[in-house]
């Protein structure tokens, strides 16, 4: 089931928008995050990403729930590799509700007000290595399958680590998820710098690399080259980009063009903003 890159036949870059869903759980109601995902879905986006620590696993149960109904409209991607949480107990709205109130009685003492999201580090942080085995990788492919209501994960991604991190009975799995179908692709998604200090045989298994790119990763540039064989997902290319006037519409739009075969994707909880970036990619 090779779901992972669907086109939208809209032949204007649109179609090679992804949406991240990081955020999600920050919204302060299942409403909120409905209308959101359905602006982005009207807009021709379909591909969707997350992950099970995005809003300590609520973001992966706000998409699942989304979705149901429009599983054959979209691919979506999630992730493993980075020290599992525990599942969420609360129903969605309630957790989302939660949060809402928790942000506006932080906001009244000073605080940052936003419930901890178990995100994973920042770009230019250094990921703390570790080994991923078997039993770990199976279990969080299972509680994504089930969070998010679904039997196949269009692409499965390797979360702030290298495929060395891997036990070989871990890849020997997933290689048969792939095989099974029950994994459309395999990805890594990792800082972009550190792909250049792989030999292109240590990723022979990886279909998919995904990383930041734009002007603030100029380095992040040689990846493509470096790995010509691979889908290229790129993201966090308005980092350090002035919000007014036409830039972040620019940088967009050129990162959209410098992957023909691959995705952009960006996360934003402002309709209007998705709307002004993907009308640029129209115009």
């Amino acid at each position: 089931m090779q779901r992972v890159l669907p086109s939208t036949n809209q032949g204007n870059g649109v179609d090679r928008l992804g949406f991240g869903c990081v955020a999600l759980a920050g919204l302060g109601s299942v409403r909120q995050a409905r209308d959101l995902l359905e602006g982005v879905l009207d807009l021709g986006i379909r591909h969707f990403d997350t992950a099970p620590v995005y809003g300590r696993g609520y973001s992966e149960r706000v998409l699942g729930d989304f979705l149901r109904g429009r599983r054959q409209q979209v691919s979506i991607a999630t992730k493993f590799g980075l020290a599992p949480g525990q599942a969420p107990r609360l129903p969605v709205g309630l957790a989302l509700r939660l949060n809402a109130l928790r942000r506006r009685l932080r906001a009244k003492s000073g605080g940052s007000g936003t419930m901890p999201t178990g995100d994973p580090p920042a770009a230019d942080a250094e990921p703390t290595p570790r080994r991923i085995g078997r039993a770990e990788v199976e279990a969080s492919f299972d509680a994504s399958r089930r969070a998010l209501g679904i039997d196949t994960i269009d692409l499965y991604l390797l979360h702030e680590a290298l495929p060395s991190s891997l036990e070989p009975a871990a890849v020997e799995f997933l290689l048969k998820l792939r095989e099974a179908g029950k994994v459309g692709r395999l990805g890594v998604a990792a800082r972009g710098s550190r792909y250049l200090e792989l030999a292109p045989a240590e990723l022979t298994d990886w279909d998919v690399l995904q990383y930041e790119y734009g002007p603030a990763w100029p380095r992040h540039a040689e990846v493509p080259v470096r790995f010509p064989s691979k889908i290229h997902i790129f993201h966090s290319c308005l980092r350090g980009v002035a919000r007014d006037g036409e830039g972040p519409r620019r940088v967009l739009a050129g990162c959209v063009s410098a992957n023909p075969s691959g995705r952009v994707l960006f996360s934003s909880t402002n309709l209007v903003h998705i709307r002004d970036n993907v009308g640029a990619l129209r115009a």
